[in-house]
């Protein structure tokens, strides 16, 4: 990927409550995709003396640009949230030549909270938690159609996948309520002395839908993940 343009971006107040939009969606997505995936005994164990911050980059975020009495302003969402102006920049000669060609924006981060091993007074390694100002910065490539329609179809399956997964779960714990209830009430039927029907209500209702959670666990288990496209 070319790049055309790279600059900080001048930050409103709403930039830092997109940015948490942003950590919110990640968390639900794949909380691995924070802090580089790393655990704090991996961070202890590799003696990482730099900082490990919690958003390597915004890669899912949906960017557009407005531009308006000589500024260009940065929009940015997360799939379906409200579309927030999250800073601006002059419009300099440079930029108007970037966006003058075929081009897609992206938005890079530095900064927030991070992780960073350092000796204590007794000389042994701990972990500390820290904070830096957040600094996002604008970024114009010029636009290869192959890569950039396959990062907006990683985009969408992303977002489509934590749907699924909102789904599954919803689903799940119905299934779960049906369980129960239909052992409550073939156990009901029982101690009414209804044996047969209280058996095949359970078998009902409690039997096939725990049998279907233990399929759905195990194939949730063994599907393979889709790898995100860089």
């Amino acid at each position: 990927m070319t790049v055309l343009f790279n600059e900080k971006i001048n930050l409103t107040e709403d930039a830092t409550g997109f940015i948490n939009k942003y950590i919110d969606y990640v968390k639900e997505l794949n909380h691995k995709d924070l802090f580089e995936g790393l655990k704090d005994k991996q961070i202890l164990k590799n003696k990482f003396i730099f900082k490990i911050y919690q958003l390597e980059n915004l890669d899912s975020a949906m960017v557009d640009i407005h531009i308006a009495n000589n500024r260009v302003y940065v929009l940015a969402s997360v799939w379906t949230s409200k579309v927030i102006t999250i800073g601006s920049i002059p419009l300099t000669p440079k930029l108007k030549i970037a966006l003058s060609n075929n081009y897609y924006p992206k938005l890079g981060i530095t900064g927030g909270f991070f992780k960073q091993v350092v000796p204590n007074e007794f000389d042994k390694d701990k972990i500390v938690d820290g904070f830096d100002p957040y600094q996002l910065t604008l970024e114009i490539y010029k636009a290869d159609m192959t890569v950039y329609k396959s990062q907006k179809i990683d985009s969408i399956y992303h977002a489509t996948f934590k749907t699924e997964n909102s789904l599954i779960t919803v689903s799940k714990n119905l299934m779960r309520c049906f369980a129960v209830f239909g052992l409550l009430l073939g156990l009901g039927f029982m101690f009414l002395g209804f044996m047969l029907t209280g058996l095949l209500v359970i078998i009902a209702f409690f039997g096939v839908n725990s049998y279907t959670l233990i399929i759905a666990d195990t194939h949730m288990q063994t599907r393979p993940q889709r790898q995100r496209i860089s």
